[in-house]
């Protein structure tokens, strides 16, 4: 009898450690609903000393080259392809597209992600007023927030309070470092309408 029970319970824990295994290697990778994608911000913000600051509504939309992407820091997702503003507080330029999207990481335990991370690599912008014009380049962090169910709720840009400015033309930029962030969650959906994206572990 013993030694039926220990056999059983070698059996069992080689099959809990062989569903771990499946579990852990089945989420090696996320998929994406959709590659075409739209992000839309309230207000995104550029401070720069004598030149105030440059508010604008901000829409990104891009392309991802897959539907899969392995979880692997520093992956080449896609591009944002074109920047669109509005309601901007002072002259603003978008510069140098398509912008590189790389992920970053995520947050949560597997496989109930809560949080997807990427950069945008040199995001670039101009801003004028008063005949001054300066120029950013910056790597933003961008954070998806995910539900239960996989839906992207929202994305947030994280601050940057120093970032290197530089003479875009005119007078010249006043300053040498300005900020960078966008006060309000951006919304996520499909390129083209308001369908939404989802992300879930395959």
């Amino acid at each position: 009898m013993r030694t039926h029970s220990k056999v059983l319970m070698v059996s069992l824990a080689a099959s809990m450690l062989m569903a771990f295994a499946v579990g852990s290697a089945a989420a090696r990778n996320l998929s994406i609903s959709n590659q075409q994608i739209r992000s839309t911000f309230r207000t995104m913000e550029l401070a720069v000393e004598g030149i105030g600051t440059d508010r604008c509504d901000v829409t990104l939309e891009g392309s991802l080259h897959a539907r899969t992407i392995a979880k692997v820091v520093n992956t080449l997702l896609g591009y944002i392809t074109r920047v669109t503003t509005a309601g901007c507080t002072l002259t603003t330029g978008i510069l140098n597209l398509p912008w590189h999207v790389r992920y970053r990481g995520f947050s949560g335990n597997l496989p109930d992600i809560t949080l997807m991370m990427v950069r945008v690599i040199r995001a670039s912008f101009s801003a004028g007023a008063l005949g001054f014009f300066c120029l950013a380049e910056v790597d933003v962090e961008a954070n998806f927030d995910r539900e239960s169910g996989g839906r992207i709720r929202e994305v947030r840009m994280t601050e940057i309070p120093n970032i290197p400015v530089r003479s875009g033309g005119g007078f010249g930029c006043p300053a040498e470092n300005g900020s960078f962030r966008a006060p309000n969650n951006g919304t996520v959906t499909l390129l083209g309408n308001s369908n939404d994206i989802s992300v879930t572990l395959i």
